[in-house]
């Protein structure tokens, strides 16, 4: 796996004076999807009261949703009308997952178009001993949507 340490680079390509920058954008929609479940959470905490019973309810917290930003961004690629986000989201203190945003501009802001993930059999090298990653086909990234309807 890559090292877990944030690393920010930017290659821009073209003005962009007003625009929303893409990490920006992505830490809006992480802080709009952590405060959506904190609203989620609220409503959870009377599911877990009516269906759990001791020990696990006290430790309803550990089946909550996310209620803090976790993720970092790595890299942005971007252009005029593209941006590629790698952004780390951790899952224990020594480890992390990696994903990859695609974004389109829309007018002075982004759309997210499209989530890869780090391939997990491969952690993100695109090889498996000395053969390419049959899961990735070498990529690293998978796209869970790629054979979607």
């Amino acid at each position: 796996m890559q090292s877990l340490r944030p690393v920010r680079r930017v290659a821009e390509l073209g003005s962009l004076d007003c625009m929303t920058t893409p990490q920006q954008f992505l830490e809006s929609f992480w802080q709009a999807k952590v405060d959506a479940h904190a609203e989620a959470n609220v409503r959870l905490e009377a599911v877990h009261a009516k269906y759990f019973g001791e020990p696990l309810l006290r430790h309803a917290r550990d089946f909550m949703m996310r209620d803090r930003v976790l993720s970092v961004v790595e890299d942005v690629q971007q252009s005029r009308d593209t941006a590629i986000v790698v952004a780390r989201e951790p899952l224990s203190a020594d480890s992390g997952m990696h994903y990859r945003y695609h974004l389109s501009a829309v007018g002075e802001s982004w759309k997210i178009t499209r989530i890869d993930r780090e391939c997990l059999h491969c952690r993100g090298t695109g090889r498996l001993g000395r053969a390419v990653c049959q899961f990735c086909d070498g990529d690293r990234w998978i796209n869970p949507r790629k054979n979607a309807v």
